[in-house]
C-alpha cells in the first residue's frame, strides 16, 4: 500500500509543525508514502524535515508545464469538463471558486504522478485547497481519498459537502469540529465522520514542575493571528506589573499580521522589559527548550473571534504538556477537550484579569504547579499519544482500501 500526502507546506516552510511530526511517525512504523505539498517553499525551517525529503515532490502551485496540460486536456479530455463544472457548482463563493481553479492544473498534474507511482490512496491535510486538489486527483483517477479537517477550514466550508460524500472517510481532530461539521454537512455522512487527536510523543521520566530560576518565564509558541488572543495576554503582564510583579519573562515564539500591532501594545503598556515577540522558533529548538526546563509555562489565551473563527485542540498546549509544563489556556474550541480533569487551567476567554491570576497562582503554588503537570503528562499519556493517534488514521486508510 503507497499513499499520496498532500500537504499545505509541509516538510518544507515554517508552519503544520503538527503535520509534520505526524508524517514522521508514520514514516517511523514503516508507512509508505509519497508527499506533494500544494505551494512549498524552498526553505527547510523544521531540522527533521530533511528525513522527509526523499519522500516529497517539489512542485510550484502553477507553472507554465501545468498551465500547458491544463489547456491540452480541456480540449483533448471531455470529461475534464464535468470535473470542472462541479467545482464551479459546488464553490458557494467567488472567492473560494478561485481558489480552487488556482490548484485545478496542479490536481491534473498529481494524477499523472500517483498513476505512475502506483497510489492507492490519497490523504490531504486540511479541508480548503489541499483537499479541493485531492478531491481532483481522485476524480481523476478513481484512486479513493480522505482527508483531515482542523479548525479554520471546516468554517470556511470549501465544498465540504460535496467532499464528505466523494471521501472515503474524513477526520475530524476534535468532538467540537466533528460537531461543527454537522452544521454544514447532512448527518447521513455521520459513519464516513471519525474524530482522530492530533497527537505528540509522550516521554517517559518526566519530571514535574520545579521553579528553580530567579526568572519566570512562560511562553506563546502561536502565530500572531487575532484568535490567538496575544493582545489579552500582554494586558495580562501588564496587570502582574502593576502588583509589583516583575520576575517573570513572556516571550511570543511566532509570526503574522498582528506583530505590529502587538509591539505597539506592549510599549503602551509599558512592558517591553518583559514581553518579547522572538518570531518563529524551529520545533526542534522549542522542543529543547522544553527538555531543559527552561519554560515554566505555557500560555494560549485562545479566543472565539467576531467571524466565530475558534481553536481546534491546540498541538502547542499538547507539547508543552508532553513535558510536563503547566499551560493556561481559555474554555474556547475543542480546548475543554484537552484540558478537562484538571490537566490545565482554563479560563474565560479575553480576561486578562482572569489570565494574570492564574499565572500567579502557578508562580507561587508550587504544590498546585506539580499537580497540573502530573496531570497534563498523563493525559497526553493516555489520550494524545502519537504512536497511537498516527496508527488509527492507518488502520483507516487501510480499511478504505
Amino acid at each position: 500500500m503507497k499513499i499520496c500526502y498532500i500537504t499545505a507546506q509541509t516538510p518544507w516552510g515554517k508552519g503544520e509543525s503538527f503535520i509534520l511530526e505526524e508524517l514522521l511517525e508514520a514514516k517511523n512504523q514503516g508507512f509508505n508514502f509519497l508527499i506533494i505539498p500544494r505551494n512549498p517553499p524552498k526553505e527547510i525551517f523544521h531540522e527533521k524535515a530533511k528525513e522527509l525529503l526523499g519522500k516529497t515532490i517539489w512542485l510550484p502551485l502553477i507553472n507554465f508545464r501545468m498551465t500547458a496540460k491544463f489547456f491540452l486536456a480541456l480540449f483533448t479530455k471531455p470529461t475534464l469538463w464535468k470535473t470542472l463544472t462541479k467545482i464551479v457548482r459546488h464553490s458557494h463563493n467567488l472567492i473560494i471558486l478561485i481558489k480552487n481553479l488556482a490548484v485545478f492544473p496542479k490536481g491534473l498534474l498529481i494524477s499523472q504522478i500517483v498513476r505512475k507511482e502506483n497510489i492507492n490512496h490519497i490523504h490531504a491535510h486540511w479541508g480548503a485547497t489541499t483537499a479541493t486538489m485531492a478531491y481532483l486527483v481522485s476524480q481523476f483517477t478513481n484512486i479513493p481519498w480522505s482527508f483531515t479537517l482542523h479548525r479554520w477550514d471546516i468554517k470556511e466550508n470549501n465544498m465540504l459537502e460535496e467532499k464528505v460524500k466523494s471521501a472515503r472517510f474524513v477526520r475530524c481532530i476534535s468532538e467540537h469540529g466533528k460537531k461543527e461539521l454537522f452544521k454544514i454537512v447532512d448527518k447521513k455522512y455521520q459513519e464516513k465522520i471519525k474524530v482522530i487527536h492530533m497527537g505528540v510523543k509522550t516521554l517517559l521520566g518526566i519530571k514535574n514542575f520545579s521553579k528553580n530560576k530567579k526568572t519566570f518565564i512562560m511562553v506563546t509558541p502561536a502565530n500572531l493571528l487575532e484568535v490567538k488572543g496575544h493582545k489579552y495576554l500582554i494586558e495580562a503582564c501588564a496587570n502582574l506589573l502593576k502588583q509589583e510583579i516583575k520576575n517573570f519573562q513572556c516571550i511570543f515564539f511566532g509570526e503574522g499580521i498582528l506583530k505590529n500591532e502587538l509591539e505597539n501594545l506592549i510599549k503602551e503598556k509599558g512592558g517591553t522589559t518583559y514581553v518579547k515577540i522572538a518570531g518563529a522558533i524551529p520545533h526542534e529548538k522549542l522542543m529543547e527548550m522544553y527538555q531543559n526546563k527552561k519554560i515554566d509555562l505555557v500560555i494560549l489565551p485562545s479566543i472565539t473571534t467576531n467571524k466565530d473563527e475558534h481553536e481546534g485542540i491546540p498541538v502547542s498546549l499538547m507539547e508543552a504538556m508532553a513535558y510536563g509544563i503547566p499551560v493556561i489556556s481559555t474554555d474556547t474550541g475543542g480546548i475543554p477537550e484537552l484540558l478537562s480533569g484538571r490537566a490545565g487551567i482554563m479560563v474565560e476567554e479575553k480576561s486578562p484579569e482572569k489570565l494574570s491570576q492564574a499565572i500567579i497562582r502557578i508562580m507561587k503554588d508550587e504544590d498546585f504547579a506539580k499537580e497540573l503537570s502530573q496531570k497534563a503528562s498523563q493525559k497526553i499519556q493516555e489520550k494524545f499519544n502519537i504512536e497511537k493517534t498516527t496508527k488509527s488514521l492507518i488502520e483507516l486508510i487501510q480499511q478504505s482500501l
